[in-house]
C-alpha cells in the first residue's frame, strides 16, 4: 500500500523524514513568542506541537542548531 501525495506531504511536514532548517526556524519563532529566557522540555515540546512537528524527531545536532538560532 502506497501513500497518497497529501500523506507524504504531512509526513515530510512533521519532520519524519528528518528535521530541516525550516522546522528549526518555525520552532524557534514559536519559542521566542513565549517570551521565556529559559526553555524546558515541556515548553520545547509544546512549541513543536504548535508547529505540527514531532519533538522526538529532533537530533542532538538539531537541538544545537535550534539553540544557535535562538541566540541570534
Amino acid at each position: 500500500m502506497g501513500f497518497e501525495a497529501w500523506q507524504l506531504g504531512l509526513i515530510d511536514e512533521a519532520g519524519y523524514n528528518g528535521v530541516c532548517s525550516e522546522h528549526i526556524t518555525r520552532v524557534a519563532e514559536e519559542l521566542r513568542a513565549t517570551g521565556l529566557s529559559s526553555i524546558d522540555r515541556s515548553t520545547f515540546e509544546n512549541a513543536c506541537y504548535a508547529c505540527c512537528i514531532d519533538p522526538d524527531n529532533f537530533t542532538q545536532s538539531d537541538l544545537e542548531e535550534l539553540e544557535r538560532v535562538l541566540n541570534e
